[in-house]
């Protein structure tokens, strides 16, 4: 289908992989809402059992590989492989690229590996140039060199025999680029990288990932996956998200002619028999209109305590905002933890608001208790935050903090209880965002709709 010259969605509900992807989570339907494609939130409880029936596309947001494997389990990882052996597709941005990949934590749906860490570039985000294999149907309308978005992204190892083919590689990085804190636009024509990179203890030098692989397609059984480092679905790239919707419809079509169609084929009942129309789940971009307040509730308590720890980072300036949902924050602290917690009880609050005209959720099982947890459990955290950065703040004055290994007899015990001693997230902080996982999703399907989480340049949600 097209309108106006650009390819439009006409195919069925894309299912979007729902836990353990937090601010992604909420970034990926915010674009498919946008580019016109109706998705259904699965959790991993949900293709546990028979939610992937009636489905062609399984999109997995981004996010930590191993929460979501946790998430899944072994009967998750059978079910998803199922999927795509009969004829499904696969799509996966960063963490949900990762998931897929052979290196542990992950699902072994591909051969691929992940590059071993000595040889990435492990803390690179911002906008980088991608060049396009132009002869394949993805690349079709589009320039061969646009910018994307990388949200410090792991890399693929395509090993020689590797039956994978490569839809982009990196080129050179854009106006907002960053390596660790360094903006690479300040440092043009670095001759310092082996310099910078022994200081900081890291690869730092972006030539490392040139013509490396942003974008990778593979087969398996009936089916095919697309795996992307570069987070296509990021708000405002244009030449991005317009690269996700042909490559949306490419699955789509692929989907359809590799076997049996996965939204009528078979006994299975077609889709308009067992879910609601598509277009009364699509999300509205809009806030609701004003009405009666409703009373404080935990999830307004937690947004208020976590708008406080916000608040708190700035005055200390150990953050400012760097995207309307994403901080950029002074290194060797857990600047992405800390945003994603304000953004995503900021998007609750505004669904807790929008569901009181709708399905109160109230209704949901348990959700007054959920509600005091997530309260108690946020203003414990936040309160623990704060001590924590402070401490952390001073420290560096005695020398470069980084975010993994020992700091001091004060950081080193809060660092543990809040995160854990991985980079992942562990400890408090990761009991609180599966409470908000799960009550998140419970707001979503209450409300009827996700509303955008692009509000101001300020950066506020």
């Amino acid at each position: 289908m097209k309108k106006a010259g650009v390819d439009c969605w006409d195919g069925p509900p894309v299912a979007v992989l729902w836990d353990q992807s937090f601010v992604w989570g909420l970034l990926c339907v915010d674009t498919l809402s946008k580019i016109g494609v109706p998705f259904e939130l699965l959790s991993a409880t949900q293709i546990c059992g028979d939610g992937l029936e009636g489905f062609r596309i399984l999109l997995a947001p981004g996010g930590w590989a191993i929460h979501k494997v946790r998430a899944l389990g072994e009967t998750g990882r059978l079910k998803i492989a199922k999927f795509i052996d009969e004829s499904g597709s696969y799509l996966g941005f960063c963490g949900g690229a990762g998931l897929a990949l052979s290196s542990p934590p992950a699902l072994n749906l591909t051969p691929i590996r992940r590059m071993p860490m000595s040889e990435r570039l492990p803390s690179a985000s911002g906008r980088i140039y991608i060049s396009g294999a132009v002869s394949h149907p993805v690349w079709k309308g589009i320039d061969p060199e646009i910018p994307v978005s990388v949200w410090w992204p792991s890399q693929f190892l395509l090993e020689p025999g590797c039956e994978a083919g490569c839809l982009a590689v990196y080129s050179v990085p854009g106006a907002d680029f960053q390596v660790a804190d360094l903006r690479v636009c300040d440092l043009d024509q670095c001759d310092r990288w082996d310099e910078l990179e022994k200081a900081y203890g890291i690869n730092l030098d972006p030539a490392r990932i040139k013509g490396r692989p942003a974008i990778i397609e593979a087969e398996r059984g009936k089916g095919r996956l697309v795996l992307s480092y570069a987070h296509l679905e990021t708000p405002g790239d244009l030449w991005g998200n317009r690269l996700l919707l042909n490559i949306l419809n490419y699955l789509n079509e692929a989907s359809k002619t590799s076997g049996p169609g996965r939204a009528s084929g078979g006994s299975r009942r077609p889709i308009s028999e067992r879910r609601p129309k598509a277009e009364d789940r699509r999300p509205v971009m809009s806030l609701p209109s004003s009405g009666a307040c409703l009373p404080a509730s935990g999830v307004s308590a937690a947004k208020k305590a976590a708008a406080d720890l916000i608040a708190f980072g700035e005055a200390n300036l150990l953050w400012s905002w760097r995207k309307p949902w994403l901080l950029n924050w002074r290194r060797g602290i857990r600047g992405l933890e800390y945003g994603s917690l304000y953004v995503m009880l900021s998007h609750m609050a505004d669904l807790e608001h929008k569901s009181a005209s709708a399905q109160p959720p109230m209704s949901v099982p348990g959700w007054p208790g959920m509600a005091k947890e997530l309260e108690e459990k946020t203003l414990e955290f936040c309160a623990l935050a704060k001590r924590l950065l402070f401490e952390e703040k001073i420290a560096t004055h005695a020398g470069a903090v980084s975010k993994l290994g020992k700091v001091n007899e004060k950081v080193d015990p809060l660092r543990s209880s809040l995160f854990g001693n991985k980079m992942n997230h562990g400890g408090l902080c990761s009991a609180l965002f599966d409470l908000i996982d799960r009550m998140l999703l419970d707001l979503i399907r209450a409300a009827g709709a996700v509303n955008c989480i692009i509000r101001d340049s300020a950066g506020r949600v």
